[in-house]
C-alpha cells in the first residue's frame, strides 16, 4: 500500500485508533528503523496536567540558545501535524507523507496506532534535522509510552500527579506517581511540581533508587499579578492564570539544568510571548471567551481558583469524554460559575450531555456556547472547557467564525 497524497495518509494515520500505546511493540518498531531516537538531547515532561504549557514555555525559553529546536507534544489542536514542530515549522506534509509511505511495513507489523506513528515520525525529523535539543511530552502515563524509549535526558520534568486515566494506573496518587516516574533515569535530574504527599512518597523514593536528583520550586519562588519570582529575579509573563505561571517556573528550573542561562534577558523576553493554545486562552475581548483543556478534577479544580479574577456573570460550556469523570467535574463547575451548560461533541470517545447532567443541557455545542455568550454579555465571561478534543474543535470554529464588532 502506498498513498498519493498528504491527505490520504493523514486520514489513515487518524483511523488507526490508540488509546493506550505499548511501550514493546514501539520499542521494537525504533529498532526497527535503526533507532533515530538515539544520540540527541531530551527534556522530558511528563504529568496529570501541565505537561503541554510546560513544554511550551521549555520550547521558548530553548530557541534563543539553540540554533535548532524540537518539540513533540499531544493531542494536537489544530492539524495531526501541529504534535510534531521545529522551530515552531509543523513537520511538512511532504515528509509525513514520506515517512508513512517508507515505513509503513514496519507501521503494520507493529500494529502502531495513531500516537506510535506521529512518536515514530517525531523521531525520524528530530534525527534528520539533527536538533540541538528536543522538547518530549509523555502523551499518556510514562512508563510505557511511547517517548519513554529515549536513554538519557538532559532532565526530566513531572509536572504533577492527580486522578486521570486510572482505568489504566490504578486507583490512588502511588499507582499513578509509579506510572509517571518510570521516565526517571539513572543520575538524571527531575524537576517536581508541588505533590501531594503519597505521590511525592513514590517518585522520591523512585529517585532516590536511580541516583536521580529531585529539584524544586524553592520556599522563594512567588506568583505575582505580572509574572513570577525566582531565584531573585522577575518574569514577566503573557499567561495570567496562576497554574500557568507555576509551570513556568519549572521550566526555568529545566532548562537551568540543561544548561540554558535562564537570566539572560533573551529567556525574559521569550517567557513575555509564551503562550499554549487551549490553555486559559483569551479567544475574544468582547465579548469575553476564554477556552480552557480542564479535562480532569484537578484540572477543574485549576480553572475554578481563577474565575474570581474575571468579571461577572460567570457562564461556562463544558463537555467531556465518557471515560473521565464527567459529572463530578460538572458538580465542581456548578459550585463556582453562575450557569454552568453541558453539551456534547462529535468524537467517538465523547460523553452524551445528558450523562453529564446539570438543569442546562445543550447537545449542540455549537448553540451551547452561542447561549452562554448571550448570558455573559457585554461585560460578564464565558468559558469554554472539558476535553481537549472538544478545545480542538472550538478553536477552529471560532478562528472561522467572523469577528464581532
Amino acid at each position: 500500500m502506498r498513498f498519493e497524497t498528504y491527505q490520504e495518509a493523514e486520514q489513515w494515520v487518524l483511523s488507526r485508533k490508540s488509546i493506550l500505546v505499548y511501550f514493546e511493540p514501539f520499542l521494537e518498531a525504533m529498532h526497527a528503523l535503526k533507532d533515530p531516537q538515539n544520540g540527541l538531547s531530551y527534556i522530558h515532561v511528563a504529568g496529570t496536567n501541565g505537561k503541554g504549557s510546560t513544554c511550551r514555555f521549555l520550547y521558548d525559553i530553548a530557541r534563543p540558545s539553540f540554533k535548532q529546536v524540537g518539540m513533540y507534544t499531544s493531542p494536537h489542536l489544530e492539524n495531526i501535524r501541529d504534535r510534531i514542530r521545529i522551530n515552531d515549522e509543523w513537520i511538512p506534509e511532504e515528509v509525513f507523507l514520506r515517512y508513512v509511505n517508507e515505513h509503513i511495513d514496519v507501521i503494520e507489523t507493529y500494529n502502531l496506532g495513531m500516537v506510535g506513528i506521529c512518536s515514530m515520525m517525531c523521531f525520524l525529523w528530530f534525527q534528520e534535522r539533527k536538533v540541538d535539543l528536543a522538547i518530549l511530552e509523555v502523551s499518556l502515563g510514562g512508563r510505557y509510552d511511547t517517548t519513554n524509549v529515549i536513554e538519557a535526558p538532559l532532565v526530566t520534568v513531572i509536572t504533577s500527579i492527580g486522578f486521570d486515566h486510572m482505568e489504566f494506573f490504578g486507583n490512588t496518587l502511588k499507582e499513578i506517581a509509579y506510572e509517571k516516574d518510570g521516565i526517571l533515569k539513572p543520575g538524571v535530574p527531575v524537576v517536581l511540581g508541588p505533590l501531594k504527599e503519597e505521590a511525592y512518597a513514590e517518585i522520591t523514593e523512585r529517585a532516590l533508587e536511580k541516583h536521580a536528583e529531585v529539584i524544586e520550586l524553592p520556599s522563594s519562588f512567588a506568583i505575582e499579578q505580572d509574572g513570577i519570582q525566582l531565584e531573585g529575579d522577575f518574569y514577566r509573563l503573557a499567561v495570567s492564570a496562576d497554574y500557568l505561571k507555576q509551570n513556568a517556573g519549572l521550566a526555568l528550573l529545566a532548562a537551568k539544568q540543561a544548561g540554558i542561562a535562564i537570566h539572560s534577558e533573551a529567556v525574559h523576553e521569550a517567557l513575555m510571548h509564551s503562550l499554549w493554545p487551549g490553555r486559559f486562552e483569551t479567544v475574544s475581548e468582547k465579548p469575553r471567551i476564554i477556552l480552557d483543556g480542564a479535562h480532569n478534577p484537578d484540572g477543574i479544580e485549576a480553572l475554578c481558583r481563577e474565575i474570581e479574577k474575571l468579571p461577572s456573570p460567570h457562564i461556562v460550556v463544558f463537555s467531556a469524554l465518557k471515560d473521565k469523570q464527567g459529572p463530578l467535574m460538572r458538580e465542581m463547575l456548578e459550585a463556582v460559575f453562575d450557569v454552568v451548560i453541558t453539551t456534547e461533541f462529535s468524537h467517538y470517545r465523547a460523553d452524551q450531555a445528558a450523562h453529564l447532567g446539570g438543569g442546562n443541557t445543550i447537545p449542540d455545542w455549537k448553540e451551547a456556547i452561542a447561549k452562554a455568550v448571550s448570558l455573559a454579555g457585554e461585560n460578564g465571561t464565558a468559558v469554554i472547557t472539558g476535553s481537549l478534543y472538544f478545545i480542538a474543535a472550538v478553536r477552529t470554529y471560532l478562528k472561522e467564525e467572523p469577528e464581532q464588532d
